[in-house]
């Protein structure tokens, strides 16, 4: 019995949801993995809820580059830019898996800067 629900799930999450096309999911998806949230970016389509994943994506990808810049600087910078590296892998995942269970959702602190980027 557990097996039929797990493999319906499965069978759900491959198809996607009817509400949101596989497309536009697919999209934000890929708009949570690192320079693929510029892509994500390039073909987004009309859709609200494709827009509001890549903005943050591509806002958790400049955070990817300043962290990487931080660490840079000696002994105080590894710390911060590790940190800074952990956090955005964690916003990543939650990010992804927010996607994939089809809900809307805004990263702590970057979540408000992301919204005002304009797509």
């Amino acid at each position: 019995m557990e097996t039929g629900k797990i493999k319906q799930k499965i069978s759900s999450l491959i198809k996607g949801n009817k509400k949101i096309p596989l497309l536009q999911k697919l999209l934000a998806v890929i708009s949570y993995i690192g320079v693929l949230s510029l892509l994500s970016m390039i073909l987004v389509r009309e859709n609200e809820y494709v827009r509001s994943h890549v903005r943050q994506g591509v806002a958790l990808f400049v955070a990817e580059i300043i962290c990487t810049l931080i660490l840079v600087i000696p002994f105080i910078g590894w710390i911060i830019g590790f940190i800074g590296w952990i956090l955005c892998i964690l916003f990543s995942v939650l990010g992804l898996i927010k996607v994939i269970k089809d809900r809307k959702w805004q990263i702590p602190v970057l979540g408000k800067l992301a919204m005002k980027i304009k797509i």
